[in-house]
């Protein structure tokens, strides 16, 4: 055996004992020959860019010198990127929310306001935790779902702090911004914090801390519960490995993973529109296929939803190998869209590393700002897209008749309407605020003004104290 292949088997079977202490490095990769050639030599792939040229690597400590002896353009990424740091007592795991902490977090938020339901387990783990939904709305029981979820990996904090961010948010802007109003009065959001609730405790300082995997340790280190979804499960050996050892261990059949049962279970009992599964780290937005690098046929939607929600705050977004430069196959994603048909996305939240801000909340609060930006957007355009509609708008009127229809729903550039039933009314577009953005005519078409920003309108007619109105989305 070549030193080269000797180095490759020791990583396999060392990177995630959890036994030892971990750097990140940072290795150039300018095309995708190179990245194959990274992954090829057994290593854990944290990260990857392929428009900033880069691949990030989970490393042993006791292999990094032999590490960048064959990258010696590399660089070491900080300490407190890769693993939490066994010093923190303040915390379970610094400033992001610990195990221990999301219970508390979740059950307070429960206690201390009408619009959360008390924490419902759906689930139990494979150490037999319960894995639990919490459910925020103001709107009733046969109101759309919206569905966000976090810790599917368990070394990936940073989307459980956006996560947690985003239902903070809801629950103390509701009745005052028009947005939160809006998405509680119309649907009911649902949040499962901790998907890999096992791993989680794993990876407090005085555990195992690193391990991104469940902990069916029935044959070699865990399995990865991204690549154990039941769409194209195990398509090739490149989105996912057959090795137990590896970090994209796919496990022995499609759903193997009591974690990916429960899950999956939820989300056909609930039938989510769609939502974000949220993971670390990178600052991206993924949509399908993540199995072979080829467009849905809702490309256009997932593309004009991916830009519109990352561009703004200076996300890539795209299909997996488009942004990262690799397949992934069984994942939650491609299950999600490819099986169910909900609109799903997954957040690569901008974090350092996936444990870097662990003592610093300036970059914590940063990322949950603009992960709030996108979950906003990604709840309006769900919304719109099936319609949600407001016979009465506050400050308009109470009549719903006479009437107005929208032909297409959401819109572009141009808005096709029809009102019936008014001799000759005033007809305007309104913003969530009530704000008259713009007076159309009745005429039964309007050109969408270039700068006007996407996100929920009402078209309203009135005429002698009469009104109707009929929400629609402008999305590009």
């Amino acid at each position: 055996m070549n030193r080269c292949a000797a180095l490759c088997l020791v990583l396999l079977l060392t990177l995630s004992s959890g036994a030892f202490a971990w750097r990140l490095i940072r290795i150039p990769s300018l095309t995708d020959s190179d990245f194959s050639s990274i992954a090829s030599m057994g290593y854990d792939i944290a990260n990857s860019s392929r428009s900033e040229g880069f691949v990030d690597v989970m490393v042993e400590d006791r292999f990094v010198e032999e590490t960048m002896l064959r990258f010696p353009h590399a660089k070491v990424l900080p300490a407190e990127w890769a693993q939490p740091m066994n010093d923190q007592s303040r915390n379970e795991f610094g400033y992001y929310y610990g195990p221990n902490e999301n219970n508390a977090f979740w059950a307070n938020l429960a206690a201390g306001s009408d619009l959360v339901d008390t924490p419902v387990a759906f689930a139990q783990s494979y150490q037999n935790r319960d894995i639990y939904h919490v459910r925020i709305t103001n709107a009733g029981s046969d109101a759309p779902v919206i569905f966000f979820n976090a810790l599917t990996h368990g070394r990936e904090p940073g989307g459980n702090s956006a996560l947690i961010d985003f239902a903070q948010w809801l629950t103390s802007e509701y009745g005052s911004d028009t947005m939160a109003t809006f998405i509680l009065d119309n649907a009911q959001v649902y949040f499962v914090p901790m998907v890999n609730i096992d791993a989680y405790y794993y990876n407090l300082p005085s555990g195992a801390p690193n391990h991104r995997k469940n902990l069916n340790f029935t044959s070699g280190t865990g399995i990865d519960l991204n690549r154990n979804w039941g769409y194209m499960w195990g398509y090739d050996n490149i989105g996912s490995s057959p090795d137990p050892y590896s970090e994209t261990y796919r496990g022995t059949a499609a759903f193997s993973e009591v974690e990916t049962q429960g899950l999956s279970d939820l989300m056909v009992e609930l039938m989510p529109l769609g939502g974000f599964n949220f993971h670390t780290y990178g600052g991206y937005l993924i949509y399908p296929w993540g199995y072979n690098n080829q467009p849905t046929p809702d490309q256009a939607t997932f593309q004009s939803w991916g830009a519109q929600m990352a561009g703004p705050v200076g996300y890539d977004w795209g299909r997996c190998y488009e942004v990262l430069g690799y397949s992934s196959n069984g994942d939650a994603c491609d299950w999600e869209y490819g099986d169910q048909g909900m609109f799903f996305f997954t957040p690569e939240v901008d974090d350092n590393g996936f444990w870097g801000s662990q003592n610093d909340t300036t970059l914590i609060v940063t990322n949950n700002l603009e992960c709030r930006s996108m979950s906003k957007l990604l709840c309006m355009n769900l919304l719109g897209s099936v319609g949600i509609e407001a016979q009465e708008y506050a400050g308009v009127g109470e009549g719903v008749e006479p009437s107005v229809d929208i032909s297409a729903n959401p819109v572009g550039s141009v808005l096709s309407f029809t009102v019936q039933g008014f001799g000759a009314p005033i007809v305007s577009v309104l913003d969530l605020s009530g704000r008259v953005v713009a007076r159309v005519s009745d005429s039964g078409s309007w050109a969408v003004p270039s700068g006007m920003s996407n996100g929920i309108y009402y078209l309203v007619a009135r005429e002698n104290g009469a009104s109707a109105s009929r929400a629609f989305t402008v999305l590009r």
